[in-house]
């Protein structure tokens, strides 16, 4: 795992719909992948959906997967540059945070998935990325987090 790839952002991210970012997302979790592949990433997001809502508070959502279609795991951000209607009931959504799982992942990634995860129950935190205006000062927040949970 490369370390500093674990932790991807994208400030003032110009996507527009669900399908939007999750095709975006598929490129991302399939970029030595075959286009089969990718379109298979998509379509678990869609799944994984009808099991629960991806909106964790008011502007911020968390989709994520397990899948053998994703050769490393990362959590990526993204800090949209104008708010997105997600569907019929989630709008006003301006920060998506996507935890992706490789199948079969080793333990030490999982704990480090599992304790940032738990950083999300902090209301303050959320805030704080949902409020940063400037992309060094988010980078720099992501970054706080990650050395904090070495």
């Amino acid at each position: 795992m490369n370390g500093n790839s674990f932790f991807q952002i994208y400030f003032d991210c110009d996507l527009k719909s669900k399908d939007q970012v999750y095709d975006f997302i598929s490129e991302i979790a399939g970029q030595h992948s075959s286009s089969q592949q990718k379109l298979a990433i998509f379509h678990q997001f869609k799944e994984r959906e009808k099991a629960g809502s991806p909106q964790i508070e008011e502007h911020v959502l968390l989709p994520h997967i397990e899948s053998e279609h994703i050769i490393e795991s990362q959590i990526l951000f993204f800090r949209l540059a104008k708010p997105i209607c997600w569907d019929d009931t989630i709008e006003d959504i301006r920060l998506i945070i996507t935890i992706l799982l490789k199948k079969d992942e080793e333990e030490a990634i999982k704990k480090k998935i599992t304790l940032f995860t738990k950083s999300l129950a902090n209301e303050g935190y959320l805030d704080r990325l949902l409020n940063i205006e400037e992309k060094s000062v988010f980078h720099k927040e992501i970054i706080t987090f990650r050395e904090e949970s070495r």
